[in-house]
C-alpha cells in the first residue's frame, strides 16, 4: 500500500513540474517578445533610425518631433502611433535579439511583401537569406 502512495505522490509531483514549467516558458515568451522589440530600429538597407521604442511604452518616431507610443496586441501587432494619432500597424512575422521582420497593415490588409527591420544601422546593411539570420 506505501508502494502505491509514493508512486501517486511522486506522478503527481511530476505531472505538477510539467504544468508548470510549461506555463513558465509561456510567460518568458510573452515578456521575451516585449522585450525584444524596444530599442532603436532601422530599417533594411537604410542608416537611418526609423524609431525607437521604450520600454514605458514610448516611441520616437522618425520624422515626427514629439513622442509617440507604441504597444504589441496579439503578440504579433506592433502599432506605432505618433503623436497626432497617426497609428502604423506592423504584422511582426519573426524577431530576434538582431532584426525583425515585418507586414504593414492599411485599411485592414497585410502587404505582400515583408520589411526587415535591424537594431543596427550596420545589421541594416547586411544581406538577410530567409530561414539564415
Amino acid at each position: 500500500m506505501k508502494k502505491i502512495k509514493w508512486s501517486s505522490i511522486l506522478l503527481t509531483m511530476c505531472a505538477l513540474a510539467v504544468v508548470i514549467g510549461i506555463a513558465s516558458l509561456t510567460v518568458r515568451g510573452k515578456k521575451t517578445k516585449e522585450k525584444l522589440v524596444l530599442g532603436d530600429w532601422y530599417r533594411q538597407w537604410s542608416e537611418s533610425l526609423s524609431f525607437t521604442l521604450y520600454d514605458d511604452g514610448t516611441a520616437n518616431i522618425a520624422g515626427t518631433d514629439r513622442m509617440g507610443k507604441w504597444s504589441l496586441v496579439n503578440d504579433d501587432q506592433l502599432i506605432l502611433t505618433d503623436a497626432d494619432g497617426k497609428a502604423t500597424i506592423l504584422k511582426i512575422e519573426g524577431i530576434d535579439a538582431d532584426n525583425m521582420e515585418v507586414r504593414e497593415i492599411v485599411d485592414g490588409q497585410e502587404s505582400e511583401k515583408a520589411v526587415t527591420f535591424w537594431h543596427t544601422a550596420e545589421g541594416a546593411q547586411t544581406i538577410r537569406v530567409k530561414g539564415y539570420h
